[in-house]
């Protein structure tokens, strides 16, 4: 999947913790659409190594980020190096404890140094970041999935995600008064070197891991990656302050191992098909629902039948469900089929009485239909240039999104942004 930004030039990219596992396929991902990456990491051979791998262009920066004054002064010295085209940082680089200690037994170095690299350095850096960026600049915050759940044992990691993903939505507002934004991606369990090698000393089991993820499998640092390169695009602006869960579906709870429907049988991603579509629809095939069984092969339906409210909360689990059963029921559905729901916040109680069970529905068909590899999402779309609805619906619909499924995602225009010309 290709960022959708301005610019076959996008400018310059620090990416923290870029020398392996998922920071490394970050760098792969955002060379590959064009940015100059300056990778920075604790080991400054290897970050070297991996920006040579990457080509002419790329730097290195050696850095311990669990120093605070080393922290607040990477940003300063990553757009130097860019000669000011730095345009993205990426806050990769975090740590957890795997040496099974409660919180209270934890020695205090351990806890101390989690801390400062997952929560002060991230902190600092988004300070730092505000004041070098030019406009149009985007930092991305990497959390996990233990931010919306306690992992026990692992020290203070679930709590320093927590805080890094609200730290992330409070921003919002600063930083787009100053012409900027930030977002964040929140990976489930990804399959990276050190989690293979947990596997292999016995700390980890994955057989039971997996089986335990509603799609069925870890995440592949790639699909990290692009769900960050998204973030990062002009098409990602419509998510500025939020998190994007990219788990599989595990925060929705255990997927049941029977009813689901048939796995699609065609190749190839398929038609991507809108019902109540907007004015610019790009990409989509307009459809109603009683032609819906014509169009072949089905690869993503998005259902925005309901955006504009207004419709009883009955008569939206309804259609909801008509829509599901349709798709199920299609006779050419593609591998990685996709639906997605699009409905409006809303003002009213009935409204938000309906977002609230369209939304739910959707992350129980998502439960549903897990393992025959079908995701479902939905998005609270509060408004915006209907493009822009396009352009993220094509991005959960599509391939660069395979390990999302079961989220609500709310985007659009933020709150201080209605009204405005």
């Amino acid at each position: 999947m290709a960022t959708e930004s301005t610019s076959d030039n996008p400018g310059a990219a620090l990416v923290t913790g870029g020398a392996g596992g998922i920071g490394w396929a970050i760098c792969q991902r955002l060379a590959d659409a064009g940015y100059r990456v300056i990778i920075a990491d604790l080991d400054a051979d290897a970050a070297r190594d991996r920006a040579a791998d990457l080509g002419t262009g790329h730097a290195a920066l050696g850095v311990d980020l669990t120093d605070p004054q080393a922290a607040a002064a990477l940003v300063a010295r990553a757009a130097e190096l860019s000669r000011g085209g730095l345009r993205l940082v990426v806050n990769n680089a975090g740590m957890t404890d795997s040496g099974g200690h409660t919180l209270c037994a934890m020695p205090q170095a351990a806890f101390e140094r989690i801390v400062a690299l997952n929560l002060t350095a991230v902190e600092r850096i988004c300070m730092a970041a505000q004041e070098a960026l030019k406009p149009g600049g985007v930092v991305i915050n990497i959390a996990s999935g233990a931010a919306w759940r306690p992992l026990p044992l692992r020290g203070p990691y679930s709590a320093t995600k927590a805080a890094l993903a609200a730290l992330t939505k409070a921003l919002g507002p600063a930083f787009a008064a100053r012409g900027l934004r930030i977002g964040g991606v929140a990976p489930g369990y990804t399959l990276t070197p050190l989690v293979e090698e947990l596997h292999r000393t016995g700390q980890l089991d994955l057989d039971a891991v997996a089986a335990g993820i509603p799609l069925g499998r870890l995440a592949m640092p790639h699909d990290i990656a692009d769900a960050v390169a998204f973030m990062a695009s002009d098409a990602g602006a419509v998510m500025a302050g939020q998190t994007l869960l990219v788990d599989g579906g595990s925060a929705q709870g255990q997927a049941p191992r029977t009813g689901a429907p048939e796995p699609g049988t065609q190749a190839g991603p398929g038609e991507m098909v809108w019902l109540g579509a907007p004015d610019d629809a790009t990409g989509f095939v307009p459809a109603s629902f009683e032609n819906l069984s014509t169009i072949t092969p089905l690869g993503a339906v998005i259902d925005a039948t309901h955006r504009h409210g207004g419709t009883a909360p009955a008569d939206v689990l309804t259609g909801a469900r008509d829509t599901a059963r349709a798709c199920a029921a299609h006779p050419s559905r593609s591998r990685d089929f996709a639906l997605v729901f699009v409905f409006a916040p809303g003002d009213t109680p009935l409204d938000r009485a309906a977002q609230a069970a369209q939304a739910m529905l959707a992350r129980t068909l998502a439960l549903e239909w897990a393992h025959a590899g079908l995701r479902v999402n939905a998005v609270a779309w509060r408004g915006g240039d209907d493009k822009d609805l396009a352009a993220l619906c094509r991005f959960l619909a599509g391939p660069g999104a395979s390990y999302i499924t079961g989220q609500t995602i709310t985007a659009g225009q933020l709150p201080d942004q209605a009204g405005r010309p």
